[in-house]
C-alpha cells in the first residue's frame, strides 16, 4: 500500500479522538531506555487486562504445557480450545505477544485468543519467548520458530487440525515475529504448513534493509520522531537491549532471500499512521502483492502504535480490534461482520 509523501505525513496528523482520550486518560510515557521499567508497566498492563475479563465461560477452556526449545529450556504455552470442538475440527492460531522484545507474556493476547475460539472453534496458542536485556539476540526468534515448530508437529495433541487453517499472527514484536516464523516454516519445511499470516503493526525493516525503490516510502521514523506510545528514539533504546544482528533476516524479515515472497501465505497486515514503524507494513504489503501474494490491510490514519490496544473504548480502537477479527476470518476463509467480531471480545452470552 503505497502512499505519497505527503498522504503519510498527513497521516502522522494525531488523531482528536487520540488527543481526548489522551487528556482524560493521563499516563506517564514509558521510558523505553529502562527496561525494567517497560517490563514492569506492561506486565501491570496484562494484569489489568486479564482481572477485566475474568475467567473464561464454560466453553472456553484454557490450560498450560511446556515445550522444549533448542537449547533444553522448557518454555509455556498458553492454550485457549473450545470445551466442545467443532465436529469438522478446529483450525490452529499462534498468538505472538508484543513488547519489543523486553517485555510482554504470553497472557497479553488472552482477549483476542477468546475472541478466535468463540468466532472460530479455533484452537489458539499464546507462545512464550525468553526477553531481553538477559536474553539477547536470537534468543526470543529462536523459541518463537521452536515453539511453533513444535505446535506443527503436534498440533492434534492441542485438539487442532492445522488442514482446517493454521495461522500465525501477533501485534508489534509479535508481528515481526510471526513474519519471521513463518519464513522459518517454509525453509525448513514444518510437519504442516502455515495457510496464513496476521502482521499487526511489525517490525519488518530499517533504513538500510528497505528496498532501494521503496526508500522514497520509508518515511515514519523522520514523521513519527515524537510520536505518543512509541516515538523513534525508542526503536534506538530497543535496539541497545536486544543488541540485534540488523542484517539478521530474524531481525528483518525483508532481507530473507532463503524463501521468495511469492511462496508466502496469504498476509493480513495493520499499520498505524502515527507510527515510527508504520511504513514496515505499508511497504511489506506492497511488496507482497507485486510477488502474487493475497493480502489485505487496514491502515489507522492519525493512531500511534498499536492505539486499539493503549486507548480502548473510542470508536478508531473498536474498528481496529474488528478489523482484528474480520482480517483473521478472512485468513480462515470465514466472513465476519465486524459488529459480531467486537461482539466475540467479550464473554459468550
Amino acid at each position: 500500500m503505497l502512499l505519497s509523501a505527503e498522504e503519510l505525513k498527513k497521516s502522522s496528523e494525531i488523531d482528536p479522538a487520540i488527543v481526548e482520550f489522551a487528556k482524560n486518560n493521563p499516563t506517564e510515557p514509558l521510558n523505553w531506555g529502562d527496561a525494567g521499567s517497560v517490563f514492569t508497566a506492561l506486565e501491570e498492563f496484562s494484569k489489568q487486562g486479564l482481572a477485566m475479563i475474568g475467567e473464561p465461560e464454560s466453553s472456553v477452556k484454557e490450560e498450560f504445557k511446556d515445550i522444549p526449545m533448542r537449547d533444553g529450556f522448557q518454555s509455556t504455552l498458553k492454550i485457549h480450545r473450545p470445551t466442545e470442538p467443532p465436529a469438522d475440527g478446529s483450525p490452529l492460531i499462534i498468538f505472538c505477544f508484543g513488547g519489543g522484545f523486553i517485555a510482554g507474556d504470553m497472557h497479553a493476547g488472552t482477549t483476542y485468543a477468546r475472541a478466535f475460539v468463540r468466532l472460530f472453534g479455533a484452537v489458539v496458542v499464546n507462545i512464550s519467548y525468553r526477553l531481553a536485556p538477559k536474553y539477547k539476540f536470537p534468543v526470543s526468534w529462536h523459541d518463537g520458530i521452536d515453539s511453533a515448530k513444535w505446535l506443527a508437529e503436534h498440533a492434534s495433541e492441542v485438539g487442532a487440525d492445522p488442514s482446517k487453517g493454521f495461522v500465525v499472527g501477533g501485534i508489534s514484536a509479535g508481528g515481526n515475529l510471526s513474519s519471521v516464523i513463518t519464513n522459518a516454516s517454509i525453509e525448513e519445511k514444518f510437519a504442516n504448513p502455515i495457510t496464513g499470516q496476521w502482521l499487526c503493526v511489525p517490525s519488518l525493516m530499517d533504513e538500510n534493509s528497505v528496498p532501494e525503490k521503496y526508500k522514497p516510502y520509508f518515511l515514519s521514523m523522520e514523521h513519527n520522531v515524537d510520536a505518543p506510545v512509541l516515538p523513534s528514539s525508542a526503536l534506538h533504546e530497543l535496539k541497545k537491549h536486544i543488541e540485534s544482528d540488523d542484517d539478521s533476516p530474524l531481525r528483518h524479515p525483508v532481507l530473507n532471500k532463503a524463501v521468495p515472497l511469492s511462496k508466502l501465505p496469504p498476509t493480513y497486515l495493520q499499520a498505524d499512521g502515527l507510527d515510527p514503524i508504520r511504513d514496515d507494513a505499508l511497504i511489506y504489503e506492497e511488496m507482497l502483492k507485486e510477488a502474487g501474494v493475497k493480502t489485505k490491510i487496514d491502515f489507522y490514519p492519525g493512531c500511534p502504535h498499536a492505539h486499539f490496544a493503549f486507548m480502548p473504548g473510542i470508536e478508531v480502537s473498536n474498528k481496529a480490534t474488528a478489523d482484528i477479527m474480520v482480517g483473521m476470518g478472512w485468513l480462515l476463509g470465514r466472513s465476519v461482520a465486524p459488529e459480531d467480531g467486537l461482539r466475540a471480545m467479550g464473554p459468550a452470552a
